[in-house]
Parts: structure tokens; sequence; C-alpha cells
């Protein structure tokens, strides 16, 4: 049987505070025996990305972040059409649009879409729904379903 192939969308490459959690995601993942295409583990617009920063002029370098940001997305794409299953880490008020983003773009390519929410408070429409109905629509349309705790992460 081979590896399944899942993209980890998530936000917590924005603070290295989410790094030791991220790697707790990624390592019950291995020890499911799956291949992790993280976004987070991309270099390939680092050096692009660190030159925009630099640019004192402003136009230019929202010129050059725009052209960044392009070249991101069309990366994480290719990294979600290259995947069987999206894990989006949907924790925090209200999840990530990025994340969420990219499950809806996963369920509209037919993929297998889960969740993990670890916060205790539910965000959705109503009471009781963990996330957004729409999100969990996708979740639980493509197949897949909301874990409350790494520990659960079952693909």
């Amino acid at each position: 049987m081979s590896r399944p192939v899942v993209y980890l969308a998530s936000p917590l490459g924005f603070s290295p505070e989410l790094f030791p959690y991220r790697e707790r995601v990624r390592a019950r993942l291995c020890d499911l025996g799956c291949t992790i295409l993280d976004p987070w583990e991309q270099d390939q617009h680092a050096t692009e990305l660190s030159a925009a920063l630099r640019l004192a002029d402003y136009n230019e370098r929202v010129a050059a972040l725009a052209s960044v940001a392009a070249g991101i997305g069309r990366l994480n794409e290719e990294l979600i059409r290259q995947s069987d299953v999206v894990l989006g880490v949907l924790d925090g008020m209200e999840p990530d649009s990025g994340t969420a983003s990219e499950i809806g773009f996963a369920a509209g390519l037919g993929k297998r879409c889960y969740g993990l929410r670890t916060d205790l408070r539910d965000c959705g429409d109503f009471t009781g729904l963990p996330v957004n109905l729409q999100l969990l629509h996708f979740i639980e349309g493509s197949g897949g379903q909301i874990f409350r705790s790494i520990g659960e992460i079952a693909l």
C-alpha cells in the first residue's frame, strides 16, 4: 500500500511560537505513514520575498510582494493537486482564510479533506458547529471529518 500524500494546510508558519504545534501535527502524520506536503517547508520564493521586503519604495514593494504572493499561490495549488488528502488546522476564533480556501479548493478537486480543531470554542454559524457551516460541509462532504485533538487524527 502506498503512503498517503497529505497537504497540511495551516497558519502555523506565521509565528515561530506555533512551530512546536505544527511539528506535533507533522509527527502524528508521520506516525500514520503519510508523506507530508507542507507549504511552510517550501523555500522556492524565500529570496524573492526577502528582496521584496527590503524595498524602500512603497509602490515597488507592493508590486514585488504581489508577484511573490502569486508565485506562492501557484506553488500551493500545485501541492494540493499532488496530494491525496488535505488536513487543515482550524484553530482560532475563526479558521484562517487561506486554510479554509485550500480546503474548499481541494474539495472541489474531489480530494478528501479533514480538519483539526483543538480550540474549545465553537465558531460555526449555529450552536454546536465547530466551524463555519460551509467549511464543515466541504470537509464532511468530501468523506473527511473534524478531529478535536492531534491524537485523534486518522486518515
